[in-house]
C-alpha cells in the first residue's frame, strides 16, 4: 500500500518542488512501516484534480497533499470524490487564511517548510496503525 504526495509547485527545486534530503527521509519512514511513497508535482489545479482522480482506487492508503495557494471549488470536489484520508501540508503557516477543502482532510500541518512533510507522514502513519514500525514517537492521533 502506498502514500501519494502531491504538491504544487512553488518553484522550489528538488523532487517535484521537495528537496532529495526530505524524499529520502519520506521514502526510509515509509519503506520501515512497510509503504511506499509516490511523489507528485502539479503545475496548476487541472493536473492536481487529475492527478487526485489517479489515485483513487489504485491501492493509495493516504494522501499528503501541498494544494500551494490553489484551494478552490474544484480541488474540494476532487477531494471529496476520492474519499482518500488526507493532511494538507503548508510551507509556510496559512492556518489564518485557508478554508478547509474537503471532509476527509485529517488535519493541517503548516509553518514547518519542507520538514512539515515528514511530520505529516508520522501522523499519516499513525493513523494508519503503522507508528510502532516506524519509531518510538507518537503524535497523538
Amino acid at each position: 500500500m502506498s502514500i501519494a504526495i502531491l504538491t504544487a509547485q512553488h518553484g522550489r527545486s528538488g523532487i517535484n518542488g521537495l528537496p532529495r534530503e526530505v524524499v529520502s527521509q519520506l521514502a526510509g519512514r515509509a519503506s520501515q512501516a512497510g509503504r511506499t511513497i509516490a511523489v507528485r508535482g502539479c503545475r496548476d489545479v487541472a493536473e492536481m484534480v487529475e492527478r487526485l482522480r489517479r489515485v483513487d482506487g489504485k491501492g493509495t492508503e493516504f494522501l499528503l497533499l501541498d494544494p500551494g495557494a490553489r484551494a478552490d471549488d474544484a480541488l474540494g470536489a476532487a477531494l471529496e470524490e476520492v474519499r482518500i484520508p488526507y493532511i494538507e501540508v503548508h510551507a509556510d503557516d496559512v492556518r489564518a487564511h485557508a478554508p478547509s477543502i474537503g471532509r476527509h482532510r485529517l488535519d493541517v500541518v503548516d509553518g514547518y517548510g519542507a520538514q512539515g512533510y515528514l511530520l505529516a507522514l508520522s501522523i499519516a502513519l499513525e493513523h494508519l496503525g503503522c507508528a510502532e514500525c516506524e519509531n518510538d514517537v507518537h503524535v497523538g492521533t
